[in-house]
């Protein structure tokens, strides 16, 4: 493995290309951190959702969504640590999709419905801060749920149909946990892994082919 990491980062274009992939994503992080905080206080003029899955209560998932959100990321991390370009790709991919969800939350404008507070100490730390108006965490960060997307970018990124197979059952039912709890609606669920096709697209075109 070290040789595998000594080669690529002898290879100057690569090795610059991680690091700036990396820079990117701290940076609009940074960035999309403000914005999500900017959505909360727009007129979310499409208003609430009648969603046809939700059942009469919230359910408390936090901890199971927690497991599986990171849990995957984790064992991405791990699995390829022998291959600096996939993991590389990864946090290009994770950029587009919050490119994406800029976007998509300037255009789409739902209003959050009465949900049970996701608890997610990392986005809760790093991304999301509290509105001082209701006292809780960004809730108006809707269309496109984000956790599925990510993950589902994240399964489509296995090489081995079997393991990219599972991790996309963990997506789906990462994604039912979300609506279960009211932390997204189910389109935002539906829709994330159709918008996440097209940024896997995206960056084929962007990064594989240059």
């Amino acid at each position: 493995m070290i040789k595998i990491w000594t080669d690529f980062i002898s290879n100057k274009p690569k090795f610059y290309e991680f690091v700036l992939s990396i820079l990117a994503s701290v940076i609009f992080g940074y960035f999309f951190k403000k914005y999500l905080s900017l959505v909360e206080s727009w007129d979310h003029n499409l208003g609430v959702f009648d969603d046809p899955l939700f059942l009469k209560d919230p359910i408390d998932f936090s901890i199971p969504i927690f497991v599986l959100t990171y849990g995957t990321i984790l064992f991405f991390i791990l699995y390829h640590l022998n291959n600096p370009t996939k993991l590389m790709h990864l946090i290009q991919l994770a950029v587009l999709v919050d490119i994406f969800r800029v976007i998509s939350l300037f255009f789409i404008r739902l209003d959050a419905p009465e949900m049970i507070e996701l608890y997610d100490p990392v986005l809760n730390f790093l991304i999301y801060e509290i509105n001082p108006e209701t006292n809780s965490y960004n809730q108006h960060d809707l269309f496109f749920s984000g956790h599925t997307a990510n993950l589902f970018v994240i399964s489509c990124l296995f090489k081995k149909k079997s393991i990219r197979n599972l991790f996309l059952v963990i997506t789906l039912i990462t994604g039912l946990l979300l609506v279960l709890q009211k932390v997204h609606y189910s389109i935002d669920v539906i829709f994330a892994p159709v918008i996440s096709l097209f940024i896997l697209y995206i960056h084929k075109k962007i990064f594989l082919n240059s």
